[in-house]
């Protein structure tokens, strides 16, 4: 079972991510990129542009740090959930770190199309879109984990949608191409992955430790 687990939430999302890897690399998602922008574009409106800059907003690396200084001081107040709180403010430190190395091994120049903001840096992974996993995917892992609320599901949905609406706002915003979104949804379901089972057996240690 353990084995299936690892490669269901590690292998195969990793194998996805080194796949469209290679894609971009090689100009293989050239089509499909254009294709998914031309489809957005669309529907852009200055109405509807202010909504998704609202909802990029909660994949941003500034919200994300202001919410791990929320968090850390929390730790301080009351330590009765410093393990998880602490493993988060980790998750949120270590996969913009992974993130921003890749983007400059990579080094993918973002769309040269019409930019509804403006922005620095690489393109591939999505840093929005894999943050995002990573962050709101460890909250779902221990809302599966630690909730009993009957709420437990509305909430862990909520999660998911948010997460697939930041990576399309990314595209709207052009941005990102689809292919980066992706990318950034891969390695970021495979980061979780990993990092959920150095959670639990972090956990086994800490509960160990507070029984001694």
């Amino acid at each position: 079972m353990k084995t299936l687990r690892y490669l269901l939430t590690i292998g195969l999302p990793f194998a996805i991510f080194i796949f469209i890897m290679i894609m971009v690399l090689t100009q293989n998602t050239d089509k499909f990129d254009s294709y998914v922008y031309d489809e957005i574009s669309k529907i852009i409106s200055p109405e509807l542009t202010e909504i998704v800059k609202l909802i990029t907003f909660f994949g941003s690396s500034k919200l994300l740090k202001y919410l791990s200084g929320i968090l850390l001081i929390s730790i301080l107040i009351n330590k009765k959930y410093s393990f998880n709180i602490s493993m988060i403010i980790i998750n949120i430190m270590l996969s913009a770190m992974l993130n921003e190395g890749i983007k400059n091994i990579i080094q993918r120049s973002r769309p040269d199309i019409l930019r509804l903001i403006e922005i620095k840096g690489y393109s591939f992974p999505s840093g929005h879109s894999m943050i995002s996993m990573s962050f709101y995917g460890l909250l779902i892992f221990l809302c599966l984990r630690n909730c009993k609320s009957k709420w437990k599901y509305i909430i862990i949905s909520l999660f998911l949608l948010l997460i697939l609406l930041i990576g399309f706002s990314r595209i709207y915003l052009g941005v990102h191409y689809a292919s980066d979104v992706l990318g950034g949804y891969s390695l970021g379901i495979a980061w979780i992955g990993a990092f959920s089972i150095v959670i639990d057996l972090k956990y086994k240690k800490y509960k160990c430790q507070n029984k001694a």
